[in-house]
């Protein structure tokens, strides 16, 4: 009797699995903030229930980051979005993102999973943001560590990816989970990339990017890259980069 009792206080006592939460509510902004935010950033609008960036970015202008930041802290979830860009256009979603003034931009410490019109491997001319992304494109034809997909500069897509035309809505899934070390995700519903968040396999890949010569990044400040990845905890982040980008239907739910 004693062991029944106490089965069933275990059982009452579990937390029951958790939901699916919108991000996007009230037609608003609201659970989102600027990174850094000082009051004067601005390039993110919701309408009609899409979340849009649409302005110069700051790789262009020379203004500070405007990403988007959760107000949330996360560290083990599952997310699913839908999303569309432009011609040329590139965006990204990262997590774990650290806002400590020490970091000037939320890749510094958030890793990122791409978005970006994938034809500009066939057209390199194409790719809005100026040499900083043409180079970019030139110089990972064969790899594709900066292709639709992939967790940039650290793991390709695999198989091949079957993206709608830009200017139609894509959907990701997206699996981050800390606990059992395993990162995954899913394009239009199509798995084409499983990774791990730590680990001799993440170390490999880590020590082939450019996240392990931080000192040819004298542009980061003393920070550099030496804490990227660092936190299993932070905000979710999605990109100010070239190109206007939209997001809707964004649901999250966290896994423990």
């Amino acid at each position: 009797m004693k062991r029944l009792i106490l089965v069933l206080l275990f059982i009452s006592c579990k937390s029951p699995q958790n939901k699916w939460v919108s991000l996007i509510k009230n037609n608003s902004l609201e659970g989102w903030h600027y990174f850094q935010d000082d009051g004067l950033k601005k390039g993110w609008s919701v309408k009609n229930g899409i979340l849009i960036f649409d302005k110069i970015s700051g790789l262009e202008s020379g203004e500070d980051d405007a990403s988007l930041l959760s107000d949330k802290i996360y560290e083990s979830f599952e997310i699913f979005f839908e999303w569309k860009i432009e011609e040329g256009g590139n965006s990204g979603f990262m997590w774990g993102v650290n806002e400590n003034p020490d970091y000037k931009f939320p890749y510094q410490t958030g890793p990122e999973i791409q978005i970006i019109d994938p034809d500009v491997y066939a057209n390199p001319e194409n790719v809005l943001g100026g040499d900083i992304e043409l180079n970019n494109i030139l110089g990972d034809l064969d790899q594709k560590k900066k292709f639709l997909g992939a967790v940039y500069d650290l793991f390709s897509p695999k198989g091949e990816l079957k993206p709608n035309p830009v200017g139609d809505w894509n959907i990701y899934y997206i699996k981050i989970d800390q606990k059992n070390n395993q990162g995954l995700l899913k394009l239009n519903d199509v798995l084409i990339n499983e990774f791990p968040l730590s680990g001799p396999k993440w170390d490999d890949s880590f020590s082939k990017s450019k996240f392990n010569k931080s000192e040819d990044y004298p542009y980061l400040g003393k920070k550099r890259w030496y804490d990227f990845a660092k936190f299993k905890k932070g905000a979710i982040c999605l990109q100010d980069h070239p190109g206007k980008a939209y997001f809707k239907n964004i649901k999250i739910r966290e896994l423990y």
